[in-house]
């Protein structure tokens, strides 16, 4: 078994953050202020995308940054947590490219505040699909089916990749409960597990790992399976 790197620990604490509420539809998109995490998240009825970026700016009209590419930008349901955002009136837009050199912006939106407490969890329903021009006219062609609910994705709230695509624990309650993780390859394989997590919050470099690509996890809290999912690894750039 690979020893296992750690790039950086912070001890500062990291709520608990339930699921994703129900997102809006490309060129719209959700965007919250939960536990001082910003949250986005979106439903795409397109049927092939070449790219969706994350960019943030201090000011509304200028000084957009990219922050994210996501690493699959044909999920039908997807979102991101910006762990870095300098302060939660940041401004927000997803940039989206098509196929054929199409491309276009979505709306401008600052994070809401959200205290909800709830966990729900959204099946996309029937909705409108087409194309967009440079020109940022939407032009609506058809309806798309519901996605089977068991091939949806939805982001962890305390195991996810960041920026630099290197993965972050960030666990609630550490003093509190024993926690330990299993990480497997996207075929079921296991790769290494973690025991005794007692830091709020950590990095593992992504080398780490085999390659670029999924992988999943089993998250124990206490011996109890808490949360079972997978994250993505990006290429080096």
């Amino acid at each position: 078994m690979k020893p296992i790197r750690i790039l950086c620990i912070s001890l500062a604490f990291f709520a608990a953050i339930p699921a994703l509420q129900a997102q809006d539809t490309l060129p719209s998109f959700s965007i919250i202020n939960r536990c001082g995490k910003i949250i986005l998240s979106w439903v795409n009825p397109f049927d092939s995308l070449v790219q969706i970026s994350i960019q943030r700016s201090p000011d509304s009209a200028r000084g957009y940054k990219t922050i994210m590419t996501i690493p699959d930008a044909t999920s039908v349901i997807n979102g991101y947590l910006d762990s870095k955002a300098p302060n939660p009136t940041q401004f927000y837009r997803i940039y989206v490219q098509q196929q054929q050199g199409k491309f276009f912006f979505s709306e401008i939106k600052k994070p809401v505040v959200d205290d909800s407490r709830q966990n729900i969890y959204l099946q996309a329903s029937n909705t409108l699909t087409g194309s967009r021009n440079n020109n940022s006219n939407f032009k609506d062609s058809s309806r798309i089916k519901p996605p089977d609910p068991r091939n949806i994705f939805t982001p962890s709230f305390f195991i996810f990749t960041n920026n630099e695509g290197n993965l972050v624990i960030a666990l609630p309650q550490t003093k509190l409960k024993l926690y330990s993780i299993k990480f497997f390859q996207e075929n079921g394989t296991a790769l290494f597990e973690m025991e005794k997590i007692n830091e709020s919050v950590l990095t593992l470099d992504k080398s780490n790992f085999h390659h670029a690509g999924w992988y999943k996890f089993e998250l124990y809290e206490n011996t109890v399976l808490k949360e079972k999912n997978k994250f993505y690894i990006p290429k080096d750039r």
